[in-house]
Formats: structure tokens, C-alpha cells, sequence
């Protein structure tokens, strides 16, 4: 940790801070996704985050995750002869 924090003051000192969280973020959320099988209540607990904080932070991330699938529209009834 002490060389990426190293690395990140000489790149921009006073933006240590956001680019740390920008390298982080990302990867750790994605990971707390991945072991809760995309369970996004489940993966908030799990980082000690409300549901709707993460969500929104991985939507910011461009880690939304899968919607759940919903059936095919059934075909139309066949009309009355």
C-alpha cells in the first residue's frame, strides 16, 4: 500500500484519495458481487454498505449487474372463431 500511495502523490498530489478509490473500488465491489453469486443485498452486508449505496456505486462504475430475466410475453390468445 505505502508504493501505490507513493505513486499516486507523485502523479497528482491532493487527488491521493480519489484515484486510490478509483483503482480500489471497482475491483473490491466486483469481487463482493462475484462471492455472493450477484446478490446485491447480500454483497452490500457483506462490505458494510446500504443496498442503495451500492447500487449506486455500481452504476456509477459501469458494474451494473444482471437483471433478472423475466419470461417471454406468451403469444396473443387465439381470437374466437
Amino acid at each position: 500500500m505505502p508504493a501505490l500511495v507513493e505513486r499516486l502523490v507523485a502523479a497528482g498530489p491532493g487527488r491521493v484519495h480519489r484515484e486510490a478509490l478509483a483503482l480500489l473500488e471497482r475491483p473490491l465491489l466486483a469481487h463482493a458481487l462475484a462471492l455472493t453469486g450477484g446478490n446485491q443485498l447480500r454483497a452490500a452486508r457483506l462490505l458494510g454498505l446500504n443496498r442503495n449505496t451500492l447500487r449506486k456505486r455500481c452504476r456509477d462504475l459501469g458494474l451494473a449487474g444482471p437483471r433478472a430475466r423475466r419470461p417471454p410475453p406468451r403469444a396473443a390468445e387465439a381470437a374466437p372463431a
